[in-house]
């Protein structure tokens, strides 16, 4: 009787402890394995970003809308100059 009432805390019995405490164990163990195997991105996933920005830059060449971003980025320069600047 009093092994199971120093068994029980907050409701947990000592079972259930062990076991949880045994799968925390068993999942730090296993991340510390991954970690270690964990070496970064591969090239294939550098490959695939740079193909992918190759793609998004044709498709603004080919559209035409970078002659529209550069008139815009042009026109907000020359307004900024004919203002003054700003600095000093």
């Amino acid at each position: 009787m009093d092994s199971e009432r120093i068994g029980k805390r907050g409701g947990w019995k000592v079972e259930q402890m062990q076991t949880a405490y045994a799968w925390l164990g068993a999942r730090y163990s296993l991340t510390k394995e991954r970690m270690k195997e964990d070496r970064g991105e591969g090239p294939i996933s550098y490959i695939a970003v740079i193909l992918l920005i190759a793609i998004i830059v044709a498709a603004f060449v080919g559209s035409g809308i970078g002659e529209q971003i550069v008139g815009y980025i042009k026109s907000a320069i020359d307004k900024v100059f004919k203002n003054g600047g700003g600095s000093g």
